[in-house]
């Protein structure tokens, strides 16, 4: 699968924590990957943007959309995403 420019390794990570246990608590899915919550939530801000996680509650409880999905599961690959310059 190919992974789009802006997209960091961290982001797949997220991405299949998300979709495993969905929804989650960002704290608990950055826990879970061993990661900084602030660098998850800033991940998720980017996931969010492209249309790949969206947030449920307005308590950082977020889950994986039908993008996010398809991108796992091989149907769509970076070039089905849009370009994104950080």
């Amino acid at each position: 699968m190919g992974r789009p420019n802006w997209m960091r390794p961290a982001d797949e990570e997220i991405l299949s924590a998300l979709y495993e246990s969905r929804p989650d608590y960002l704290a608990l899915v950055a826990n879970r990957l061993g990661m900084h919550l602030g660098y998850v939530e800033r991940r998720c801000d980017v996931l969010v943007d492209e249309g790949l996680v969206e947030a449920v509650t307005g308590e950082a409880v977020y889950r994986t959309t039908e993008l996010g999905e398809r991108y796992l599961a091989g149907e769509i690959d970076g070039s089905g995403l849009a370009a994104r310059s950080d």
